[in-house]
């Protein structure tokens, strides 16, 4: 998206120089016009500034206080330039203190302090410039970064949560298949030399036994190299854009895990929208950063379809019902919101619903989970003591 320069008169009659991220100068008049701001000259301009691309290993947690501490100070009253370098000397990151450092000094220079912002794309998100773009225009800077203290906040729990509930499954699989393995490959050899002395047909899961037994002792850097084959090209195809959509579609119609994923990605939804919402944002810039934050090439797709229709006229809650992949609450919220004019408070109680939805669904995810597991351990022990059993009752008949 292009960056437009512009200079208005805001409400006060005082002229603002600034700079705004739209797809058109129209667009600018349009969003100023939203800020009661009265343009007087707007031009296309290159970005003169690159982004750093710095190999910080900065935590979540750093930037969410950054945000915090300099909210708190801005509100006080505590001039910017002197605000940054108080809590630089308070960060205990010291990768921070060298990004911290650098804002500083861009901004001494005469940078603003979204622009400063943007050279760290990898620390700061689209979300987090674009909201400190429009406080910086409409002088509502301190407000736009508790938004987003808040909108991180809940953000960082919401994937703590996800990588909470995948970590339980996760860890039972590898211990079925590690359990599984050192069955065949430390027990099975025992009993081979006894399954051939009967010199009869051996039944069918003991064949299968012996065969994966073979697979992995004579057939074992075979076996392997395929492995990584099959891994790598998989691995490579859903990165591509194609794969990654084929995946984020159908990760959805997963039974119990699917309907979670879709529980995060609206739960994210509504605390974005209303997150943008709140800042001042308006909604077209709004969906096209909605789209870069789920981490779903599908719902992608869809929400380039929302815009789409809103771009045509249609309501924010009609666009959504037509797109089919939207709850009711949230469309029926989003609805009440548009006619009554309380869009933002419809969008935190939806997003605070959902988010609430995932917690219990996180807390109850080992008891949906379980039965599954115990189905899956319970026939694998069936088949291995099938195995090892049926043969022994066929020696028991032929003698």
């Amino acid at each position: 998206m292009p960056n437009y320069k512009y200079k208005a008169y805001n409400a006060e009659g005082k002229l603002v120089e600034s700079t705004m991220l739209a797809s058109s100068e129209d667009e600018v008049t349009r969003q100023l016009d939203e800020l009661n701001m009265v343009p007087v000259f707007i031009e296309p301009v290159e970005s003169s500034k690159k982004t750093r691309k710095i190999r910080m290993n900065i935590k979540d947690d750093a930037v969410l206080h950054f945000t915090k501490q300099l909210s708190t100070m801005l509100r006080a009253g505590i001039p910017m330039l002197l605000a940054l370098q108080t809590v630089k000397d308070q960060t205990k990151d010291e990768n921070l203190k060298q990004v911290i450092e650098t804002i500083r000094k861009d901004i001494e220079q005469g940078s603003k302090f979204s622009d400063a912002l943007a050279q760290f794309p990898k620390i700061f998100s689209k979300i987090f410039i674009n909201a400190i773009r429009v406080g910086e225009i409409s002088g509502t800077l301190e407000d736009s970064l508790q938004y987003m203290h808040e909108y991180m906040e809940k953000d960082i729990k919401m994937r703590s949560s996800v990588k909470k509930a995948l970590r339980y499954p996760m860890f039972v699989v590898i211990a079925i298949v590690a359990a599984f393995l050192i069955f065949v490959t430390t027990v099975i050899p025992n009993f081979i030399p006894m399954f051939e002395a009967t010199g009869a047909q051996l039944p069918l899961p003991t064949r299968l036994l012996l065969g994966v037994y073979a697979l992995l002792t004579k057939y074992g850097l075979i076996t392997l190299f395929v492995m990584i084959v099959l891994s790598g090209t998989a691995i490579y195809y859903f990165r591509t854009p194609k794969g990654r959509y084929w995946l984020d579609e159908h990760i959805l119609k997963l039974p119990v895990f699917g309907n979670f994923i879709r529980k995060v990605i609206i739960a994210r939804f509504a605390r974005l929208f209303y997150t943008m919402n709140r800042t001042g944002v308006n909604i077209t810039e709004t969906l096209e950063i909605i789209q870069t934050s789920l981490g779903n090439l599908f719902y992608n797709k869809v929400l380039a379809s929302v815009a789409d229709r809103i771009l045509k006229g249609e309501s924010i809650a009609d666009a959504l019902r037509k797109s089919g992949e939207f709850p009711d609450l949230l469309i029926d919220m989003v609805s009440i919101g548009e006619k009554s004019g309380s869009l933002d408070d419809m969008l935190l109680s939806v997003s605070n619903y959902y988010e609430e939805e995932v917690s219990d669904m996180v807390e109850n995810m080992s008891s949906l989970i379980e039965p599954v597991m115990t189905i899956v351990l319970g026939g694998m022990i069936l088949i291995l003591a099938l195995a090892l059993i049926m043969p022994m009752l066929d020696m028991m008949n032929l003698m």
